[in-house]
């Protein structure tokens, strides 16, 4: 009788993964009270649709293959505001033999659905070509952005109540990757 019955598949509510670059351990849980240390810990253990809330402190997933971490998956990425929670876009200290190259971009989010940043700084260095290549969205809300950057998302970028600083006489954002970008309350410098 049981065999005849339909099987629903249950999609699990979106959870809350919590990170603590200062005192968290990747041998927690990633809950609130047993935060995880690092965001590569995080983002493994994270299913689509999940928020993964930062600590405190500067935090990169540079270097880190996407499958098994963020490809195909939608994640959001909330800092405790742009003066505590800084992500590092591309390579720290970007290679000058590959000046004009992708090779210092940021590939940790390639094949990525939506990926969103909210109430963060994000950092790129001085270098073309620094970014997030390939996600297929990007979202940026209530964050400010500092140097200059290139990729975004491959389908479409929303930058909202974000500000640009970029270096002295160069630009912010090249809008080359997005074929449609929206910026909403933002400010350039």
């Amino acid at each position: 009788l049981v065999g005849l019955l339909p099987l629903t598949a249950f999609a699990a509510d979106p959870k809350t993964i919590y990170v603590d670059a200062k005192s968290g351990s990747d041998t927690n849980d990633g809950s609130k009270e047993s935060p995880y240390n690092t965001v590569v810990k995080a983002v493994a253990a994270a299913e689509s649709g999940d928020t993964i809330q930062l600590g405190e402190g500067n935090y990169t997933l540079y270097g880190v293959d996407s499958t098994g971490h963020t490809r195909g998956k939608d994640l959001t990425f909330v800092g405790l505001g742009a003066d505590k929670t800084g992500w590092n876009i591309g390579a720290e200290v970007p290679n000058p033999d590959y000046f004009g190259t992708e090779y210092n971009s940021d590939y940790s989010f390639d094949g990525s659905g939506t990926v969103t940043f909210i109430d963060m700084t994000l950092r790129s260095g001085e270098a073309n070509y620094l970014g997030f290549t390939r996600p297929d969205n990007t979202v940026v809300e209530n964050c400010t952005i500092n140097g200059k950057t290139f990729y975004w998302g491959y389908k479409s970028a929303t930058f909202t109540n974000t500000t640009f600083n970029c270096p002295s006489g160069d630009y912010a954002i090249w809008t080359y990757s997005s074929p449609t970008m929206t910026f909403e309350n933002c400010t350039f410098n």
